[in-house]
């Protein structure tokens, strides 16, 4: 029984690593958007020259796309690893 409670909480630490990374990954890429944005709409409304950088919207609807992919392998990870904890404490009552 000890052993499915270590499983679980080794599966928590990856799933909490997945986790944190790509939320780590998605906060990061959307500033570097808004910053980006913010700078067009800012010398665009100054009336100077407007620099426009292009596939920036492909990229990062294909880096969010797969930073969602590891979200969710990460609470898949984070429930199974809870519900293995879980178990052998329903078990030994």
């Amino acid at each position: 029984m000890i052993c499915l409670s270590i499983i679980g909480l080794t599966l928590n630490m990856v799933g909490s690593i997945f986790l944190a990374y790509s939320l780590n990954k998605t906060t990061k890429g959307l500033d570097n958007s808004i910053t980006a944005l913010e700078y067009f709409k800012d010398t665009y409304l100054a009336g100077g020259n407007v620099l426009s950088i292009t596939g920036m919207d492909k990229h990062r609807k294909k880096d969010i796309k797969n930073f969602q992919m590891l979200t969710s392998i990460g609470l898949v990870l984070l429930i199974i690893g809870f519900a293995l904890q879980l178990l052998p404490m329903l078990l030994n009552k």
